[in-house]
């Protein structure tokens, strides 16, 4: 007869438990003590590697923290980046796919080697892992953008830095063996590196410049998967990347007067954009939105115009170029409080949860007027 194994001791994981608590306790904490209207003039000009931006609402514990005038989000970064006229930003990718709205300006993009125009009210959608770049033709030019952080793979590849792009004063460069800078060293010898992608060697196939048509037959369950790798590929070079807004119409729903950009209902495959349902809404003098709720969190952006969210019963004022961060779960309406002219907006709400079954909306009171 074998002997019975030992029932192995039991061991209380409370340093797994308690960082958990803690990090909840903390995004709790930081979405109590900021504002959820992060004024244009609040957020500072900042100089990246690749971009000059202004940073409205962040992910992390650790950039909020170190940011202190950021709006909490759990998956939604948004910025404003200023590109000069004749000037450009630093050429680069990632895997997450990013959607521009043109404020202001003039341009275009070079998408994988291939050009796309721009202009002011246009949105611009970059694919997933899709090298990118804007010039300015007439500007300077604005553009309001949402980096989403689902998690998973991450990394970005910089094939060049922006021009006003500068060292730590205390940052020794380093280089590669064809001697281009890479990166540099801090004195305590942290080396910090422009881009940072571990997994660009299996991604490689994944995207090319002019992949074929999909051809694969799909005759079992599994075939549909290596057919699916071919649609993929294609369709990161295939679907509009400028949508204009002269191409999309104005609809009056229980919500409000809302000009769609992306929609679910619009195929996903011809539309670009996966992650996000984005629209421009305008609220009559006087007026206001509908009121609902939903899970997926939600960013907007005004255009023009002044008035105020209530999100979950707390007022928030806000002005032309200010962006609203309405949270996971929360009840929101917005108001117009000028009796003379409209009020516009762009709204983007994070699709993630609509994957997990969480992406309807509970209604509760119509648009007026």
């Amino acid at each position: 007869m074998m002997e019975r194994e030992r029932e192995r001791e039991r061991v209380q994981d409370h340093a797994w438990d308690e960082a958990r608590a803690l990090d909840h306790q903390q995004r709790r904490k930081l979405l109590s003590e900021r504002s959820l209207v992060v004024k244009y003039d609040d957020a500072p000009w900042e100089q990246s590697q690749s971009a000059y931006h202004k940073v409205f609402t962040g992910e992390s514990i650790a950039l909020i923290e170190r940011k202190p005038w950021l709006a909490p989000m759990t998956m939604m970064r948004t910025l404003i980046q200023t590109v000069d006229t004749g000037h450009k930003n630093a050429n680069h990718r990632h895997y997450t796919e990013v959607p521009f709205f043109i404020i202001e300006g003039k341009g275009h993009e070079v998408h994988d080697g291939r050009r796309f125009d721009w202009e002011a009210g246009d949105l611009m959608l970059v694919p997933p892992y899709c090298f990118h770049q804007h010039f300015c033709d007439q500007g300077p030019a604005r553009l309001f953008y949402i980096q989403g952080t689902p998690g998973g793979i991450n990394g970005r590849e910089l094939t060049e830095l922006n021009e006003n792009y500068v060292l730590p004063e205390d940052g020794r460069p380093l280089y590669d063996e064809q001697g281009k800078l890479i990166g540099y060293r801090r004195p305590d010898g942290t080396e910090i590196f422009f881009s940072y992608n571990p997994y660009k060697a299996a991604m490689a196939g994944r995207t090319l410049e002019n992949p074929p048509e999909p051809s694969h037959e799909v005759t079992d369950s599994y075939e549909y998967y290596i057919r699916l790798f071919e649609e993929e590929r294609h369709w990161r070079q295939a679907v509009p990347q400028v949508i204009k807004q002269a191409d999309r119409k104005w609809e009056d729903t229980r919500n409000g007067r809302i000009l769609w950009f992306l929609h679910p209902q619009h195929p996903p495959l011809q539309t670009g954009l996966r992650m996000y349902e984005i629209y421009l809404q305008e609220l009559p003098p006087g007026g206001r939105s509908g009121k609902h709720s939903h899970v997926g969190e939600e960013v907007h952006f005004i255009i023009e115009g002044r008035g105020y969210d209530e999100i979950n019963g707390k007022r928030w004022e806000w002005d032309q170029n200010d962006v609203v961060a309405i949270p996971l779960l929360s009840t929101h309406q917005s108001f117009n409080v000028d009796s003379r002219r409209p009020a516009r907006f762009l709204v983007v709400k994070s699709r993630l949860y609509e994957y997990l079954s969480f992406g309807g909306v509970e209604h509760m009171e119509d648009a007026w007027p």
